[in-house]
């Protein structure tokens, strides 16, 4: 009889334990053997390493950067995407809304620390072109607090959620670095091919030469291509510096002559760099002779609109 009323009492010890582990008192079995304590729960606190205290105090520090949101132009408020972890208050009698980037898609369900108490649904607004997910956040309670996760097709959002009575705010969003990134980098890019597209390959803007001439007479294979000038100079271009024989000698037209008269002609000082002939002066009247005789062949250059 004494032995069972000994059991009874080691039974009983049992559940006075209290709930932590490292508070449950040494125990002693029917035979006076001391017994280790028991572990009904897990211990409250688990040792971390260097490594993991470390990791803890970057994530701390993510949480609480105090970068702060700002207004955007739909009266949302505005985070920068990875600045810090966003807050969204709400309330148990209104709906708060996220509004992830256009175009971006939920890949996966979103995930909440207490799905119990917080109800989360999905919802799109706009075209198909620019189409854009919310998701919808409501609590049931006010004084809670959890964390939501959104996984989409292009980054991964994580959210702090908070309820008050009264206080909450209906729309949410993000700035994002990378979007800003790419916006500069098609900027640049715009510039550069506008750059390309309007530069010769000498290096001039098209933009500030003049290419108001006309040409006239024979049509020669080396008869030039372009001719402009930047105000200062006269550039005259040709297919190729190659001309299948001698090159073509310029001279200048004056604007005397006739019916029956040719205009006097009068050598120009000129450069041949590689395709082209470079005249120090603006060309008004001009011509590019090859040849003698019967054998002569003539192009006319006249500027128009000078």
């Amino acid at each position: 009889m004494k032995k069972i009323t000994r059991i009874a009492g080691f039974a009983a010890s049992l559940f006075a334990l209290p709930v932590f582990a490292q508070d449950v008192p040494a125990l002693t079995s029917p035979t006076g053997e001391k017994l280790p304590p028991l572990e009904l729960l897990s211990p409250d606190s688990v040792k971390l390493d260097a490594k993991e205290t470390e990791a803890l105090r970057l994530a701390a520090k993510w949480k609480g950067n105090q970068d702060k949101p700002r207004t955007g132009p739909d009266g949302s408020v505005v985070y920068l995407f990875g600045a810090t972890l966003p807050t969204l208050v709400c309330s148990p009698l209104e709906v708060c809304t996220i509004m992830l980037q256009p175009g971006e898609v939920v890949s996966d369900k979103v995930h909440a620390g207490d799905k119990a108490r917080w109800k989360i649904s999905p919802g799109t607004m706009g075209s198909p072109d620019g189409e854009v997910t919310l998701v919808i956040v409501k609590p049931t309670d006010a004084g809670l607090e959890t964390n939501l996760t959104i996984p989409t097709n292009r980054r991964v959002y994580s959210i702090k959620l908070v309820s008050t009575q009264k206080q909450w705010m209906p729309f949410l969003s993000f700035d994002y670095p990378d979007e800003m990134d790419r916006l500069w980098a098609e900027y640049r890019d715009k510039r550069a091919k506008t750059t390309y597209n309007n530069t010769m390959p000498t290096g001039q803007n098209l933009a500030s030469l003049d290419f108001g001439f006309k040409l006239g007479g024979d049509s020669p294979s080396w008869k030039p291509v372009r001719v402009y000038t930047d105000g200062a100079k006269t550039y005259i271009q040709f297919s190729s510096s190659s001309f299948g024989g001698d090159a073509p000698a310029l001279v200048a037209l004056g604007n005397d002559g006739g019916l029956f008269s040719s205009p006097s002609k009068k050598l120009v000082n000129y450069r041949a760099i590689g395709d082209r002939y470079v005249v120090d002066k603006v060309l008004d009247k001009a011509a590019l002779i090859q040849g003698v005789g019967s054998e002569q062949t003539e192009v006319t250059i006249t500027r128009e609109g000078k």
